[in-house]
């Protein structure tokens, strides 16, 4: 029993010591807070069933725990983006009866901000974490790059890209240029 307690112990503090790191990650990537807790949940979840190395904080387990949340995140927003073309399919189908739909989450935004976070969610998965790491994280491009699985070289592009894309919807009138 003493194991057990001693294991329990540990990987709460593996939890304290990472969960706002993954909370901040994972909500930019997803751009929805209860999205976010859902998915840092599912890592740790991940985490308690598979990690096989020492049950405390280390490069190592960093970039695991990054690496599965980023992972999951993608399935995650492949499928949204899915489900997501239904609805449109639906909504011309049958206009009348399907509401507007503006995305979740009951806090207003700022008119610029609002801007700017459709102007992040316009850009693919990869674009929007890549933009994520470097703009709010502050990971040079070797971090981005490790964290990714990308060369440094395609982090540039990539990054190049979406920035080119950020600026080009957020100077459009209204920044809805679809």
């Amino acid at each position: 029993m003493f194991g057990f307690s001693r294991k329990r112990t540990q990987f709460e503090q593996v939890v304290e010591e990472y969960n706002p790191m993954l909370l901040a990650y994972a909500a930019r990537l997803m751009g929805n807070a209860a999205a976010a807790e859902d998915l840092v949940q599912d890592v740790f979840i991940r985490l308690a069933r598979k990690w096989t190395g020492a049950m405390e904080p280390s490069p190592a387990m960093t970039l695991w725990l990054r690496t599965t949340l980023r992972n999951l995140a993608f399935d995650r927003l492949r499928t949204q983006q899915r489900e997501s073309s239904v609805r449109n399919r639906a909504a011309r189908l049958a206009p009348e009866s399907v509401g507007p739909y503006r995305g979740q989450g009951g806090g207003r935004l700022s008119e610029d901000a609002a801007r700017a976070a459709d102007a992040l969610a316009s850009l693919s998965a990869r674009e929007r974490e890549v933009v994520v790491l470097r703009v709010y994280e502050q990971k040079s491009y070797k971090e981005i790059s490790a964290a990714t699985g990308l060369t440094v070289g395609n982090v540039g592009f990539i990054l190049h890209e979406a920035m080119r894309k950020l600026a080009e919807r957020l100077s459009t009138k209204g920044g809805a240029s679809t």
